[in-house]
């Protein structure tokens, strides 16, 4: 069935006799010196019935554990301890909605999802009946087996993973807990202020991808009236903080918020970092022919997805039925979302647009799976699954649905329910192919109509080999109704509809910006674009793209070496140390030169703002690391803790800097707290008005004075006198073995890490083009495979790249026929249709 020509090199000339392209039924896999395959087949479906077969060899397990745990399947295979995930996971998604977007595709469309599924259960049905030598260690140690594959599974692979994570982060319910403990404690006008510059809907200082003037739109000035507004319900802190989390047993979905108050032993392995306890995604730098040097385009990717073993993304070669590509892509999607053809190449980051609301729902007080919706009371629907469960009786679950979508909270004493709407429900299968089809695409215009297609709020990023760069903010944005705040729960009553989707035109896009190069952080996408609406993520003054701006503004032209000396350099720097050591300066200048506080900012000066550990001793070789990183949260203590109250004064107390204790979980972002108290310094100047005075009619000089103090105090204590031992210990790089959603997808003891943790991609592609060469680089770590053998001896390519990773260093990667036959170690050809 499975014709396995050698598993060891070929010799060329036996490679340069296969065919390029199979014939139908036939797919050639050649695998390069890192173990990368490159798939060649004739049609769609054995395309990627070659992919999926390929990833199955490498990553059978973690991709076992990705479509149960995105589906809510854990406590079939693993137990009764994962039945509360599974309930939360079912309430997250619409499995009839999903099933129909598959049925609705087309025969070449469908072709893709069929293929894949085909290809892992060709190489699992060798599995089990080899399952001494072929079985993953972790099946035997878990004791289950894999099961089939269906298109329905791998469509859930990109919509659990991409859509239910990146798509659906929101905080309205804390939100409006946070603004109604300000009112509670401040009264109605301050409460409103201070929740306003916390949480801030425009700051017109955030810096932009798209270069400002750029993007010509006229910000919706209804929103200029939403401070005005008052709360949205009378309800107290207490009875939302109830309803939040849902102590009436309900069905709630896996929110961030659900996260955190699901399992604190497992907080840490959603994916999340930082005290404050949020994922803060990726980077991209893009350099056009007006900016770069000795090539016509560069573009680097640094997907920040958290950092895992095996690793999150997957490489692939692609070639044949309209597709040419190579590159990586997250669990191995069918879509490529990074990569290139010979004539483009793309990428992608998170972007924070607002593509999901929560409406609150009145329910009937006869009936509590009755809401009220346009004068009158409708029945919810309802869904019931069955949980099935290792060693214990089956457990049904209901889901309940309202106009508005899937409820996260049900309390039927309080007569309350909490509905989630997102703007690209309904649209995952067609975002998911969109992805997919990029790759065909070989100029702007062909990249640019798969990206209006995408319904997920993702940054696009677009260059090619004639030097043209692009940016596009992708994601279906709702039309909201004048004096709904994006920020709080809307009312469910049918007064606060969205009045459609705006159209894509209205989406910020720029092609060859002013600037020639597009970098991007997740920063805002273009002036007076909207803001998030999560109290841990905004857009303002302070953003740390300005490190990588800063570094491409500092010359007129960048080699691909500059580029990558870039990422590198961001990968250590300090994101909040540039905004505040020019107050500590200003505040210390009249202090005399021996005096401790005037010496300790001296210290700062001189530093180049940037975390190593050079000589590997496993302390940072920088005494100012460890005296800013004590000195910041000082300051946020200080001038925010008499401000918010109990425990909301801890989503902005975090500096966000990993310890020992708190090892980097994902990328180090400047923290909410950290960009209020910069406008807070700012006054009158800041992007955002200060109405409200965190300092207390205080000059700023007092309170940074005192929390330079404190912090040298502090500093002095743990480390002693002399600034030569004020050394804090270095912050590995963990590659853990949960998954972003906290599923153990390998055994404990397959946790690898780096000596340093950098603060940059979980993986990095460089493609650089010159005229009609295309050259590409990536480094995706561990390796390429999860697989170890029953008897515990993994692949080859099981952790091959966690050296070049550390040493910021790169493989090549092929896309040209020639390229790949010099490379390849070995081969198989299969024949999809015995």
């Amino acid at each position: 069935m499975h014709k396995k020509l050698t598993r060891t090199a070929l010799s060329t000339a036996i490679i340069a006799a296969l065919p390029l392209f199979a014939d139908a039924g036939e797919v050639t896999i050649k695998r390069d010196t890192w173990g990368v395959p490159h798939v060649y087949a004739e049609t769609t479906h054995d395309l990627f019935y070659g992919y999926s077969y390929s990833v199955a060899q490498d990553r059978l397990y973690q991709m076992e554990i990705t479509k149960r745990s995105t589906q809510g399947r854990m406590a079939e295979v693993l137990g009764a301890d994962y039945i509360d995930y599974d309930k939360k996971i079912r309430g997250n998604y619409d499995p009839i909605s999903i099933q129909r977007q598959v049925d609705a595709l087309n025969t070449d469309d469908r072709a893709i999802l069929d293929g894949y599924a085909a290809g892992m259960n060709a190489w699992i049905k060798q599995v089990l009946a080899k399952q001494n030598t072929l079985l993953p260690k972790q099946f035997h140690d878990n004791d289950f087996l894999p099961e089939e594959w269906t298109a329905f599974d791998v469509a859930m692979i990109f919509v659990g993973s991409m859509g239910n994570r990146f798509g659906d982060y929101n905080t309205e319910i804390e939100n409006q807990q946070l603004l109604d403990a300000l009112i509670k404690e401040h009264g109605e006008t301050d409460g409103w202020a201070i929740f306003n510059q916390l949480n801030p809907l425009n700051d017109p200082s955030a810096p932009t991808t798209v270069p400002k003037g750029d993007w010509e739109r006229t910000f919706d000035k209804r929103h200029v009236a939403l401070a005005e507004r008052p709360p949205v319900s009378n309800k107290t802190e207490q009875d939302i903080a109830r309803l939040a989390i849902g102590q009436d047993g309900g069905v709630l979905n896996l929110s961030i918020a659900d996260a955190r108050d699901y399992n604190s032993q497992q907080f840490h392995d959603y994916g999340l970092t930082g005290v404050a306890g949020y994922p803060q995604t990726s980077n991209m730098i893009v350099v056009g022919k007006k900016k770069a040097k000795g090539a016509n385009s560069i573009l680097l990717n640094g997907p920040q997805f958290g950092w895992y073993n095996p690793a999150y993304t997957y490489s692939i070669g692609l070639h044949g039925a309209g597709f040419d590509l190579v590159g990586n892509t997250p669990f191995a999607y069918p879509g490529i979302l990074f990569g290139n053809n010979q004539h483009i190449a793309w990428g992608s980051t998170w972007g924070a647009g607002d593509v999901l609301d929560i409406y609150r729902e009145t329910l009937n007080p006869d009936n509590p799976n009755e809401y009220l919706f346009e004068g009158r009371y409708l029945p919810m629907e309802v869904r019931t699954d069955t949980i099935q469960v290792k060693g214990a009786d089956p457990l049904e679950v209901k889901v309940y649905k309202t106009v508005h979508g899937l409820l996260i909270s049900h309390d039927k004493e309080q007569g309350i329910a909490y509905a989630k709407k997102r703007s690209w429900q309904g649209r995952e299968i067609e975002t998911m192919m969109a992805w997919t089809h990029q790759g065909k695409a070989t100029n702007y215009q062909d990249w640019l109509q798969q990206a209006a297609r995408v319904a997920f709020n993702i940054n696009w990023y677009y260059a090619d080999r004639q030097g043209n760069i692009g940016y596009a903010f992708t994601g279906k944005y709702p039309e909201r109704k004048p004096g709904h705040d994006n920020r709080l729960p809307a009312s469910g009553k049918g007064d606060q509809e969205w009045l459609g989707i705006k159209p894509f035109e209205r989406n910020p896009q720029v092609y060859n910006p002013s600037s020639g190069y597009i970098a991007n952080w997740n920063n805002k996408p273009a002036d007076d674009f909207i803001a998030p609406d999560m109290f841990w993520y905004s857009w303002s003054e302070a953003d740390r793209v300005d490190t990588m701006t800063m570094i491409m503004d500092s010359k007129d032209r960048h080699t691909a070496d500059d580029v990558k000396q870039m990422m590198e350099n961001i990968s250590y720097a300090d994101v909040n140390a540039r905004y505040f050591i020019p107050y500590l300066d200003a505040t210390t200048q009249n202090l005399q030169a021996d005096d401790e506080r005037r010496k300790a900012v001296a210290l700062l000066k001189d530093w180049a703002q940037t975390s190593h550990d050079l000589d590997r001793d496993g302390f940072y070789d920088e005494a100012a690391t460890t005296l800013f990183q004590a000195w910041l949260p000082e300051m946020l203590a200080l001038t925010f803790k008499d401000d918010i109250p109990g425990k909301f004064f801890n989503w902005y107390a975090s500096a966000g800097y990993p310890s020992k204790e708190s090892p980097l979980r994902a990328s180090v972002n400047i923290q909410p707290g950290t960009k209020a108290l910069l406008q807070a310094l700012r006054g009158k100047e800041a992007g955002v008005e200060q109405t409200y005075d965190f300092l207390n009619g205080r000059p700023a000089s007092e309170l940074i004075i005192a929390s330079l103090e404190s912090a040298l105090k502090k500093v002095k204590q743990q480390h002693g006198e002399d600034p030569a031992n004020w050394k804090l210990p270095v912050v590995p790089m963990l590659f853990f073995t949960n998954n972003f959603l906290g599923m153990p997808q390998a055994a404990k003891g397959e946790a690898r890490k780096t000596h340093i943790a950098m603060n940059r991609g979980t993986e990095n592609n460089l493609v650089i083009f010159n005229g009609k060469q295309v050259e590409t680089h990536e480094v995706v770590a561990p390796g390429q495979s999860g697989f170890i053998a029953p008897d515990g001896t993994p692949s080859p390519h099981y952790e091959d790249q966690l050296k070049l990773y550390e040493d910021f260093d790169y493989k090549r990667t092929w896309l040209s026929a020639d390229q790949v036959e010099a490379n390849t170690q070995s081969v198989i050809q299969l024949n999809t249709e015995q």
